[in-house]
């Protein structure tokens, strides 16, 4: 471990800085910067975060996404009656669409997300466990957009004229979910995954 090489997260100069343990830090000769080999309590907070994003998971997918006021008729849209209504009206590719990206792809993410850091000191299935990191690290810049895609296909599908829509509490959530998620992945460390894979 001594001789192994660290890089700098601010001006990326990789350097050796000495018998620098995994929890330890230096500081970078170029910047200043601490230096460590690994991020710490990456997988503590990979598990901690990952729990906030499921605890918002529920509200998100159960109350209203949206609240649309149609000439003074109010309607409450959830993920679920998104879906529904898309069906409804034939539209059914954008209906997976929807289910895909606001529901199904969620569940897996997390799910992704508590069996990487579960198994995390295992060493088991390191190869398996890195796709399924760059997996979810691949899908995440596109979390945000779902809320917004959901908000306007319904609002032309269901309604095909100008209507009010208000973001309700599973929208709130759902942002919330998305946001812990996105923490959850840039903190866990996935050099962890190969520190205790067999030689």
């Amino acid at each position: 471990m001594s001789d192994a090489l660290a890089e700098c997260r601010l001006c990326g100069l990789v350097q050796r800085p000495g018998a620098l343990q995994p929890g330890e830090e230096a500081v970078c000769p170029r910047c200043g910067a601490e230096v460590r080999r690994r991020k710490p309590l990456s997988v503590a907070r990979t598990r901690a975060l990952s729990l906030a994003g499921l605890l918002f998971y529920g509200p998100a997918n159960y109350f209203p996404l949206v609240t649309v006021d149609y000439h003074g008729l109010m309607s409450n849209v959830t993920l679920w009656s998104s879906v529904r209504s898309l069906f409804g009206a034939g539209q059914y590719a954008v209906g997976a669409l929807v289910f895909t990206t606001s529901i199904l792809t969620p569940a897996v993410k997390l799910a992704s997300l508590f069996l990487i850091s579960l198994l995390a000191g295992t060493g088991r299935w390191p190869a398996a466990r890195m796709r399924l990191y760059q997996l979810v690290d691949f899908v995440n810049p596109w979390n945000f957009l779902e809320v917004f895609m959901v908000t306007l296909v319904i609002g032309v599908v269901k309604f095909g004229k100008v209507a009010d829509i208000r973001p309700g509490v599973g929208a709130w959530s759902f942002a919330a979910m998305v946001f812990f998620t996105i923490l959850a992945t840039e903190v866990f460390d996935p050099r962890l995954i190969w520190d205790e894979a067999p030689a």
